[in-house]
């Protein structure tokens, strides 16, 4: 009877011990994928060994921040949870859980609970360059100017070759200043994207950046060689042609605009913006018929984003402004009847314009 015993007491403990290299094999599985950026599998070899295991703590933890990566935040807060519940006593990985759960809370625009779990992280980890630079940009959601280019000061001095915290300090600058060229601001955030161009050559959101700031300070020439860049780096970067083309199109080069445009709207053809710029194009190209229909989509996506916008004035008159403009292209093509009850349309979204070209064109006045 007692060898039955410890027979059977040495089978639970033998399948113990596989269970636990189970979980273990399928958790490097995870691993491997997980930094080879293979998301979906790593969360499938993951799911399996906390299935073995439901108390592998590291599993929970690497599938936190995979549930992150995909966007999957809710899971992420979870899978913290969990290991907070589960953890026995105080871990030296704390301060890490506590910014993988405040990076979630700041993901879902949650800025109260992302705080709390950045100070708390802050306080294991203050030499941790990464939980500057989340507490940076928990301050620049926040409008909070001082926390945000503090943290990220302190980011770029614990880690000064990572690129993302220099461009993350010039978008700070450029939101919270007002810059103008040659002055100190615009020295600085230039500085700032030119360190991190300058430590990631390759990476083509640093020249968007960039672009960006030299086309808002005029410096049109500087702007489109940067796009032609980005596009040189990241071809499917549907707003380095959406800008290109405004500088090309502000040039009078209609067709190579509309090109730029056209080929914005393959890769992205939600944004309204490149078929009301395009229809402009071929409006100014005689082609009144082609810049009705880009009118027209136009009109139609603005309608769509009225309604869930939270920036609904901006929408409605930016519709009212289309309106107008498809308006006077029915009015080149002859047909007055709609080119009048656009203008009307244009008038009750608020643009003051739509009654003048109202009485000018309609005769009734």
């Amino acid at each position: 009877m007692r060898r039955v015993s410890i027979a059977i007491i040495l089978s639970v403990c033998l399948s113990c011990t596989l269970q636990a290299q189970d979980a273990q094999e399928l958790f490097k599985f995870g691993k491997f994928n997980f930094d080879n950026q293979e998301y979906t599998e790593a969360v499938g070899f993951l799911n399996q060994a906390i299935e073995k295991d439901s108390l592998y703590i590291n599993a929970y933890y690497l599938r936190a921040q995979t549930f992150y990566e995909i966007g999957q935040f809710y899971n992420s807060i979870l899978d913290i949870n969990k290991i907070f519940k589960t953890e026995k006593s105080p871990s030296p990985y704390d301060g890490y859980y506590y910014l993988t759960r405040g990076k979630s809370f700041l993901a879902l625009d949650d800025f109260s609970n992302a705080s709390i779990d950045f100070e708390k992280s802050l306080t294991l980890l203050n030499d941790n360059s990464a939980v500057h630079y989340y507490k940076a940009l928990l301050g620049f959601a926040t409008l909070n100017y001082k926390e945000a280019i503090e943290a990220i000061d302190i980011a770029i001095n614990y880690e000064a070759d990572n690129p993302d915290y220099y461009a993350l300090r010039a978008k700070i600058k450029i939101h919270f200043t007002n810059p103008v060229p040659t002055s100190e601001d615009y020295q600085s955030i230039l500085g700032d994207i030119n360190v991190a161009i300058a430590l990631s050559p390759d990476s083509h959101e640093y020249y968007l950046i960039r672009s960006n700031f030299l086309n808002s300070m005029g410096e049109v020439e500087a702007a489109l060689s940067d796009y032609n860049t980005v596009i040189k780096l990241s071809p499917k970067k549907e707003e380095a042609y959406t800008e290109r083309g405004v500088i090309k199109m502000n040039n009078y080069d209609y067709r190579s605009a509309a090109l730029d445009f056209t080929k914005s709207i393959i890769i992205n053809p939600t944004d309204e913006r490149n078929y009301r710029y395009r229809g402009l194009c071929y409006n100014n190209l005689d082609n009144h018929s082609d810049a009705f229909k880009d009118f027209s989509k136009s009109i139609d996506l603005l309608s769509i984003q009225l309604g869930s916008s939270s920036d609904k004035d901006l929408i409605k008159s930016t519709l009212g402004e289309t309106y107008l403009l498809r308006g006077h292209c029915l009015n080149l093509m002859g047909n007055n009847a709609q080119a009048c009850r656009d203008f009307l349309q244009a008038h009750n979204l608020g643009v003051k314009k739509g009654l003048n070209y109202y009485r000018k064109f309609c005769g009734i006045y």
